[in-house]
């Protein structure tokens, strides 16, 4: 008897680039620049995204004037990198920063790197090897073609003078030194995949969700229809070609085009015919229904792509959850997810104190690089805006004074005794 066991494809495909002295991060050399696109047209990736980052970065270092502290002749502040470095641990749970060293070997200035503009120089080439190349367009967006000359080679990050001045000599003198980076990367040796790669799929879903039901409004939501006449080829010869690689359209297609669309809605078409044998003839057909299909699609799409990011649901659908008395179910997802990311603010917190410890002066006398959790009273605060407004609306109405105190003791979890303070005060 034999056995064998299924091979699982793996998620991106790591090999040399020869061309270009780097490791192809997937076959295309764009997995990076893939996901990003599909995450920004998926809404609930997005979210997702950014809720993950707001609580990687927390609010901000525990020290406030740290926050403050500029960084290089462009501007950059302390509190501008930690929010940019949070913001792709977030989604791909490495990131770059790009440092630069006096004569002393001390660090003078530190930049971002967007994580996607990294990749990591060929083991086997002995002028990239131990190098990052950082190139702003991987996956040819901009330009049809990668240039090699505009692409970057940076050493890997090690503060150690001697190799700092073995680098310079190596590249010409200080004047052609271009510093070192620091590729935050927990696969070591390896690309990271994206936070929720799991669910990826789930994000073009969605997006192609939101497409069709574009399209529905664009197209006035009217239903598929087959139109059969006699060919006319005295309105058109559509057997030629109009020289933009299709043929011309007749003037009845072109009236019915512009009756399509959400703005054409209940607009009257008038079509001549001469006698009954040459009269359209439109015929519906009959096709799935789409709508509860993509619904149901939609919640599941939805699910997974929350539960894939690892964000409590309480998070991203706040509306949808019941917590409108207390809000405790929104503090205790606060709580759960500050718990959660408590390891991304502490690797954050690590990696700039070591980088920082070899920087030309002390930005941090009280030596304080703690992140500050999202704090759980944000939940009382939104809570409290919604209830406040309903509540308000509720004394305001017209329902009896029984009435109103059974919602505010069922609905909102209220005292009998409050309640009754509430709708009846001049009685207290």
């Amino acid at each position: 008897m034999k056995t064998f066991l299924p091979q699982i494809e793996r998620r991106i495909v790591v090999r040399p680039n020869q061309t270009f002295g780097i490791l192809n991060y997937d076959m295309d050399n764009a997995y990076p620049q893939r996901m990003l696109e599909l995450v920004s047209r998926s809404p609930t990736a997005k979210d997702c995204w950014n809720k993950r980052a707001k609580f990687i970065a927390g609010n901000g270092f525990e020290d406030a004037t740290l926050g403050k502290q500029v960084i290089n002749s462009k501007g950059l502040t302390m509190a501008k990198l930690l929010k940019a470095i949070a913001t792709d641990k977030a989604l791909f749970c490495g990131f770059g920063i790009h440092v630069n060293y006096n004569a002393n070997c001390k660090i003078a200035s530190v930049n971002y790197v967007k994580f996607e503009d990294i990749r990591m120089g060929d083991t086997d080439d002995a002028q990239t090897a131990g190098k990052f190349a950082v190139y702003n367009d991987w996956g040819r967006r901009t330009w049809k073609h990668i240039m090699r000359s505009k692409i970057t080679f940076l050493d890997n990050y090690n503060p150690d003078a001697e190799v700092i001045k073995r680098q310079v000599i190596a590249a010409g003198g200080w004047s052609k030194y271009k510093g070192q980076l620091f590729y935050f990367n927990p696969e070591v040796d390896d690309y990271p995949l994206l936070e929720a790669d799991s669910v990826w799929e789930d994000f073009e879903t969605e997006a192609g969700i939101k497409t069709f039901n574009n399209r529905e409004v664009t197209t006035g939501f009217l239903p598929s229809t087959m139109l059969f006449m006699q060919s006319r080829r005295e309105e058109a010869d559509n057997s030629t070609d109009n020289g933009r690689g299709g043929n011309t359209p007749s003037q009845l297609e072109r009236d019915l085009s512009s009756f399509q669309g959400a703005k054409s809605a209940q607009k009257i078409i008038v079509i001549e015919y001469e006698d009954e044998s040459s009269k359209p003839e439109f015929q519906p057909y009959a096709i799935q229904n789409n709508d509860k299909l993509f619904e149901t699609t939609e919640r599941s799409v939805e699910a997974r792509i929350i539960k894939g990011f690892s964000v409590p649901k309480e998070l991203v659908n706040a509306e949808k959850s019941s917590g409108l008395s207390n809000g405790s179910e929104k503090k205790e997802a606060i709580r759960e997810f500050n718990d959660n990311t408590a390891p991304d603010r502490l690797e954050l917190s690590e990696t700039l104190e070591s980088i920082f410890a070899n920087y030309y002066s002390n930005i941090n006398p009280a030596a304080n690089w703690n992140i500050i959790p999202v704090p759980t009273n944000v939940a009382d605060d939104a809570i409290g805006l919604k209830a406040g407004s309903a509540i308000n609306q509720l004394l305001l109405s017209t329902l009896s004074p029984a009435s109103k105190i059974a919602t505010l003791v069922h609905a909102y979890g209220l005292k009998q005794s409050e309640a009754e303070a509430m709708v009846n005060p001049h009685n207290q």
